[in-house]
């Protein structure tokens, strides 16, 4: 008989006093944040951790959760001059990462676990109105990852998920488009592979992309599929920024890549709906 269902506890890892819900559905769970409204694991079987978490992760003092799937939210990386036309000073990748989600809707049946978190902004520096964004998580032989956001105005998103991976040296990305921007570089660029390999830092924004991908690690494998996107960027940090990040020990580059969903134009006011599926192969 399938094991569906959904609770609430205090902690994960050691974010001991973390607001969260779990999500089980047979032998696969799922746990979310309340804070930040983020994903912090996905195991489809026991013992097998797709995503990733920084044991140096924190989430006082308005700091936002390194690892899991986090949520970036009306703009992603630095504020856009659109999104900002004051030039303030502004937090990287949003506001939503450092709020706490409500619970808003859960379902269990022999088909899913599922639940939806939304949480309202009372203003954003382009846009007085209040706005809600929703994020709707379903847990079957996949894990399903939705963010959705009914208003038309101006808005960035990339779910900027963190994946565990056995050996980077041997971990591939693809198929990935061969044209790219490099952020190290801060070029244009054109590879000659449609694969993504780390021998350094990595940091690059593949525009439309497919919508299937795979990361390739020694014996793992994972299935991502993503719908209502435009980009994917793929980032590794390496050793030496790592070094320079509070909430990375110096070697944590070594256990993860980042494969992020995103939508990231800003020429037309429009609703979002972003989608991330995951699937894993052990």
């Amino acid at each position: 008989m399938v094991n569906e269902r959904i609770s609430h506890q205090i902690g994960f890892n050691h974010l001991c006093d973390l607001p969260c819900i779990k999500l089980q559905f047979g032998n696969a769970s799922a746990v979310i944040s309340l804070y930040g409204g983020q994903v912090l694991s996905y195991v489809p079987k026991a013992e097998e951790e797709v995503l990733w978490l920084s044991p140096k992760a924190t989430w006082h003092n308005n700091t936002p959760i390194r690892g899991g799937v986090p949520v970036c939210w009306p703009w992603f990386g630095p504020a856009d001059s659109r999104l900002n036309p004051m030039q303030m000073s502004l937090p990287n990748h949003g506001v939503v990462r450092t709020m706490l989600w409500q619970l808003t809707e859960q379902r269990c049946n022999n088909k899913y676990t599922r639940v939806v978190l939304a949480v309202t902004v009372n203003g954003l520096p382009y846009h007085s109105d209040s706005v809600t964004l929703q994020l709707t998580v379903t847990l079957s032989d996949t894990l399903s990852i939705d963010i959705a956001c009914a208003d038309k105005l101006l808005q960035q998103v990339a779910l900027h998920s963190y994946f565990n991976i056995p050996k980077l040296e041997q971990t591939l990305v693809q198929p990935l488009p061969q044209h790219y921007l490099d952020k190290v570089s801060g070029k244009s660029m054109m590879g000659t592979t449609t694969t993504a390999e780390f021998t350094s830092e990595v940091d690059r924004i593949y525009q439309q992309p497919a919508d299937d991908i795979h990361i390739i690690s020694a014996n793992t494998r994972v299935h991502i599929k993503q719908h209502g996107h435009d980009a994917t960027i793929v980032w590794n940090p390496w050793q030496d920024k790592s070094r320079h990040i509070n909430d990375l020990a110096d070697n944590n580059y070594l256990e993860f890549v980042c494969v992020e969903t995103a939508r990231l134009q800003l020429d037309t006011a429009a609703p979002l709906q972003l989608n991330q599926t995951l699937i894993a192969d052990y």
